[in-house]
C-alpha cells in the first residue's frame, strides 16, 4: 500500500479527523514505510508537523490509527534540518522506488537478498525523494535516495554492519 492510499484511510478516520480540528494548520512532511520481506513486521505511517512538534500518525494492519506526538532527540553539536512539507501527489511510490534499489543493487553486482528496507519519503534538496535504508543478507547495509517523481536514483551507497561497528 502506498503513500496515498495510507493517506486516503488516514483521512477517513475518526482520530484523523479529530486530530485536523485541533491542529488545522498540521502540514504532512514525511510518509516511513517498512517493507519486511521475510516476515510479516511491516509499518507504514505519516508524520505531520503543527508548529515545532511532530505527530506521527501509524496505520496498522487492522487500518486501525494511531496518533501519537513524537520528540525530536537532540545530540550535542547536531542541528536538525527543517522539516518541509511534501506532497503525497507522487509518481514513484514505496514500492515503486524499492524496485528501482533492487534493480540498480543487482546492477552494482550484489546478489545478496533483501531483509527488511525502510522508506522515508522526505525532501532533499529541494526535491522530494525516497531515502532507503535496505538491510541484505551478508551484513550489507544500502543507503539510496530516489526522487519520488522520476525514479532517477540521487545517491547508491553500500555499507557493512561491521563498518558500523566502532573499534575503541
Amino acid at each position: 500500500m502506498g503513500i496515498k492510499e495510507t493517506l486516503e484511510i488516514l483521512e477517513l478516520s475518526e482520530e484523523f479527523i479529530n486530530f485536523k480540528e485541533k491542529n488545522p494548520d498540521a502540514e504532512m512532511c514525511a510518509g516511513f514505510f517498512i517493507i519486511d520481506f521475510f516476515g510479516n513486521d511491516n509499518k507504514r505511517s505519516i508524520d505531520f508537523k503543527v508548529g515545532d512538534k511532530i505527530f506521527t500518525c501509524s496505520l496498522r494492519d487492522d487500518d486501525s490509527i494511531k496518533i501519537q506526538e513524537d520528540k525530536l532527540v537532540e545530540v550535542e553539536g547536531t542541528k536538525f534540518p527543517e522539516l518541509q512539507t511534501i506532497n503525497p501527489n507522487i509518481k514513484v511510490d514505496a514500492e515503486d522506488a524499492i524496485g528501482i534499489a533492487k534493480t540498480r543493487t543487482l546492477d552494482e553486482g550484489i546478489a545478496a537478498k533483501y531483509n527488511k528496507a525502510i522508506s522515508v519519503l522526505q525532501k532533499h534538496e529541494g526535491k522530494q525523494v525516497w531515502n532507503i535504508t535496505a538491510m541484505l543478507d551478508g551484513l550489507i547495509i544500502l543507503h539510496i535516495l530516489v526522487n519520488a517523481d522520476s525514479g532517477e536514483i540521487i545517491k547508491f551507497e553500500r555499507k557493512s554492519m561491521m563498518d558500523l561497528i566502532k573499534k575503541k
